[in-house]
């Protein structure tokens, strides 16, 4: 491999690993916000009183 070679492969290489490091960022900030959203959802849901609830549990 000549010198240039060698440059263009180490810059391939770095901008590669460049972005993987970004796209694995926005996963984990993406998968952050889902987490959080269903959090919030979770917790609203838990805390709301269905109409009719008790009568569909003593049915049995």
């Amino acid at each position: 491999m000549q010198a240039q070679e060698i440059v263009y492969f180490g810059a391939t290489l770095f901008l590669a690993l460049v972005a993987l490091s970004m796209w694995k960022h926005r996963r984990d900030v993406a998968a952050a916000r889902v987490n959080r959203g269903l959090r919030g959802y979770v917790a609203a849901k838990g805390n709301v009183e269905l109409p009719g609830a008790d009568e569909t549990q003593n049915k049995t």
